[in-house]
Formats: C-alpha cells, sequence, structure tokens
C-alpha cells in the first residue's frame, strides 16, 4: 500500500511541478517562448511562481557571477523539499564564453546537484521542454531531492585566494615614474571638430579648479571618466569627459596619476554623477579619490577580492586557469 501512494504522489509531484522565477543571466533570453502558444509549457502542469516557498524546482541560466550563486543559493535554502535543480546554458557547465572571467563561477554542480542539464548559447526553447519533460519523468520515477553542497568553505576558499593575491600585489613596489606631460590648457592638444571634442592636459593638483571653470563656462554634464594604465611607464591615465549641453561640445580632461601613489581629488560635489563613476574607476584601476563621501566597490562588491582586474599587470586568466580549473597555462 505504502508503494502505492508513493507512486501517486510521485505521479502527482511529476504533473505539477512550479520553477523559481529567476533568471539569471542570458541564457533565460530563450526561455519566455515556452509560455507561448505553440509550446505552452502549462499543458505539462509546469508555471513560475516568484517566491521558492511554493516551488518545486530552480533552473541555472547563463553565466554564474559570485553574486548570482549567492542568490541562487539563498532561493534553494527557502525552497520546501523535495526540490530540484537543472542547468542551462554551457555558462552553468563549463563557463562558456567567461571560462577566463575572474567575476564567474564555471559550473553550477559544485554547488548543488543537479538532475539535468541543456547545453546551448542560448538553449533553444524545444530544447528546454525536453529538459523539463525528462524531469517530469524522473521525478514520476522516483528522483530523489537534490542538495546543497558544501558551498561556505568553497566561496570562503576562493574569496581567501583572492585576498592573497591583492596582498601580494600591494606589497610589490611600482616601477619609478617614466613618463612626458605637457599641461596644454586651455589648449587643445588634439582637435577633432567633426566630433566637437578637445583633448586638453593639465596636472592633478589643477584638475578640479579646471573642471569648476569649464563648468562655469557651460560645461554642465560629466560623461565619464576614462582610465588608462601604463605600468611600463608607471602611471595612470585620468580623462574627465564633459559636455556643453547647449552645443554638445565636448572636453577630454587629462591628467595622470603615479601607480605607486594612486590619489586624485574627488569632483563629486561639481558633477554628481562622479559619486558613481569614481566608485568604478577605484574597484577596476586602484585609483583613490581623496575626499569621496562613500569610496568602496559598486560594481565588484561581493563579486571579487583580488586587485585591481582592469590594471595590466593583473593577470585575472591565468589566475581562473589555476583556481577554476588547476591548470598552468590557458586552454580549458
Amino acid at each position: 500500500m505504502a508503494s502505492v501512494m508513493r507512486r501517486i504522489v510521485n505521479w502527482a509531484r511529476s504533473r505539477s511541478p512550479w520553477m523559481i522565477h529567476y533568471c539569471a543571466a542570458c541564457g533565460a533570453i530563450e526561455f519566455p517562448m515556452l509560455a507561448t502558444s505553440p509550446l505552452d509549457w502549462e499543458r505539462y502542469g509546469y508555471m513560475p511562481v516568484p517566491s521558492p516557498r511554493q516551488a518545486d524546482f530552480m533552473a541555472g541560466m547563463g553565466y554564474l557571477t559570485r553574486k548570482t550563486v549567492k542568490l541562487m543559493i539563498n532561493l534553494f535554502r527557502q525552497t520546501p523539499n523535495p526540490k530540484y535543480v537543472v542547468a542551462g546554458c554551457n555558462c552553468t557547465a563549463t563557463g562558456g564564453l567567461y571560462w577566463d572571467s575572474y567575476a564567474t563561477f564555471k559550473r553550477l554542480d559544485d554547488f548543488f546537484t543537479v538532475s539535468g542539464w541543456v547545453p546551448g548559447c542560448m538553449p533553444m526553447p524545444d530544447d528546454w521542454t525536453a529538459l523539463l519533460v525528462d524531469l517530469r519523468r524522473q521525478v514520476e520515477g522516483g528522483l530523489k531531492k537534490d542538495v546543497l553542497k558544501d558551498v561556505e568553505s568553497y566561496i570562503k576558499s576562493v574569496e581567501e585566494e583572492e585576498r592573497k593575491w591583492a596582498k601580494e600585489y600591494y606589497s610589490r613596489s611600482q616601477p619609478p615614474v617614466s613618463y612626458s606631460f605637457k599641461e596644454t590648457y586651455p589648449e587643445c592638444e588634439e582637435n577633432y571638430p567633426d566630433l566637437k571634442l578637445c583633448v586638453t592636459s593639465v596636472g592633478r593638483e589643477k584638475l578640479r579648479s579646471v573642471l569648476g571653470e569649464l563648468k562655469s563656462k557651460g560645461f554642465q554634464l560629466l560623461l565619464n571618466i576614462d582610465a588608462v594604465d601604463y605600468p611600463k611607464n608607471g602611471v595612470i591615465e585620468l580623462y574627465y569627459v564633459v559636455e556643453n549641453t547647449g552645443d554638445g561640445s565636448q572636453m577630454a580632461v587629462k591628467t595622470f596619476t603615479p601607480r605607486g601613489d594612486p590619489v586624485v581629488e574627488s569632483v563629486h560635489d561639481l558633477y554628481p554623477n562622479a559619486l558613481y563613476i569614481e566608485r568604478e574607476v577605484y574597484e577596476m584601476m586602484g585609483v583613490v579619490f581623496r575626499g569621496h563621501p562613500d569610496l568602496r566597490k559598486w560594481i565588484l562588491d561581493g563579486n571579487w577580492e583580488g586587485p585591481p582586474p582592469l590594471r595590466k599587470d593583473v593577470d585575472t586568466a591565468s589566475y581562473v586557469v589555476k583556481t577554476f580549473y588547476k591548470g598552468d597555462r590557458y586552454g580549458r
């Protein structure tokens, strides 16, 4: 009798599997087509739900950033048993296009047991349908629940390795400054009339006063702060691109800072959007903006603990090969 009841329960579960409505990345682009009339996944009893507390399974779709994985772990923990995990897209199996990215994990089954996989970039809707039909068949046959692995120690070990690398990187002496720089403001050292763009140069100690002067002349909009790393010359160049909102003309104000002392005055009080742009340059290139009220990671918060990843002497690809693929050279 117990065996018959178990078969009935498994049959019922296989006919009404609800999925956590959480699409992590680009691997989910083709997934919404399952809800359209040609495929109509509700014929199989599938339905997306916004809360993990009513869900039966979770689908990993696309690349796995650190933040994505941590969110998926929290969702999985809130899902009632028995619960299942399926994975779609090459990125969840091998890292895919992002196999050498410092900010992504490479395999979903490093964190969960996985009951089904579908390859592709991106998987087509009928591929997803085949995977879900297979999951349905497995559940009816008595599939055991998927489980969370020892993820805390794994994530902690990766982050500790990154912090160790950052400490070693900053302990190295930087090359001396060997860089030719000439102040040209208010003249243009490069002029592009067709683009209405003038490139000029100032020392970092005069940067705030020059930008303040330009703002008073109508250059009200800060478009970006571009950074260029020159490790052999021992400097990082910064380009503050501002635009005159009246006539569309632009000024790119170039300055530089030594790599060994990458400090520049913040301009957030002149251009409020610099609050966020300066944070991005800080985390990606390691430039410190003195006077910034909240200088901390923004995009990489929770995603990277190593040295500034966009500096040219920070070889993130080799680090990934060593850490995630246990190799000593490029390639998988």
